[in-house]
């Protein structure tokens, strides 16, 4: 018998490779892990540490973002960044074993947010009427009031108004029925990202970045703030997901840099 007709070819699979900005964040993580980092340490700055790792200024914001994201730093604007006192868990144990579970799935269905969303920004700063505007406006306001108060069900119901009143200001039923169909699919995922820690400092400004260039019919302005807005919230489920395993969830989830290059 002629085995080289018979036997199944050997499959190779591809070997899998770290992002650098995970590498930059693992070793970091091992340096406080350590001591040689301790709570209340400031890191060199962005320059300095680039030079030191020798790695891309971007890189290192990504992997400086992702540590930010888990509580291991914080990023004081004109000072520096500092290693936080964790004196609570973060992030939450739930969400890193939902992110760690569900993230390729989540990351797919905001890749589609984001194209559904960015197209409606451009859409709206043509077609939005007066009425359009005020009534985001509201919706903003309302979302903001639902934060000051801690209630959950309501912070996820005022978010989905949010966005969707961008997209009821882009005047276009199909676009309106597709992101509609969206909207169940992507409850869970609110009530996780909407209930982190310092959730507001990190995506409530975007959603009035969206209002205020919706305003000046600032179609660039719009798309920015969107592409940032749901960037953000795609980079905390990956790098809580990681947070688990030390390495990127299942599938084909981009980091932060990455996904704002894709859409831009």
């Amino acid at each position: 018998m002629n085995t080289e007709q018979t036997r199944a070819p050997v499959r190779y699979e591809p070997l899998a490779r770290t992002p650098l900005p995970d590498v930059i964040a693992e070793q970091l993580l091992a340096e406080i892990d350590s001591g040689a980092l301790r709570p209340g340490d400031r890191l060199p700055s962005e320059p300095e540490l680039a030079r030191q790792l020798q790695v891309g200024r971007s890189s290192l914001r990504e992997a400086i973002r992702k540590l930010h994201t888990l509580g291991v730093v914080e990023v004081v604007r004109g000072r520096g960044t500092y290693v936080r006192h964790r004196t609570e868990p973060e992030p939450t144990p739930q969400f890193v074993n939902w992110s760690a579970d569900q993230g390729p799935a989540v990351a797919e269905l905001l890749e589609v947010r984001i194209g559904l969303e960015l197209a409606a920004a451009g859409l709206a700063c043509v077609r939005a009427t007066q009425a359009d505007i005020d009534e985001l406006a509201a919706r903003c306001r309302e979302h903001e009031a639902a934060r000051r108060k801690g209630d959950l069900a309501v912070l996820v119901r005022t978010d989905e108004q949010v966005h969707e009143g961008l997209i009821r200001a882009a005047h276009n039923d199909l676009l309106l029925q597709v992101y509609l169909a969206l909207v169940p699919e992507m409850a869970e995922f609110r009530e996780h990202t909407l209930a982190l820690q310092r959730a507001d400092e990190r995506f409530d400004p975007h959603h009035r970045s969206m209002l205020t260039a919706l305003v000046e019919r600032d179609a660039a302005g719009v798309r920015k703030a969107v592409l940032q807005h749901v960037a953000a919230l795609y980079g905390e489920v990956k790098a809580a997901g990681t947070a688990k395993t030390g390495r990127p969830p299942a599938g084909r989830m981009l980091d932060y840099a990455t996904i704002v290059a894709t859409f831009s």
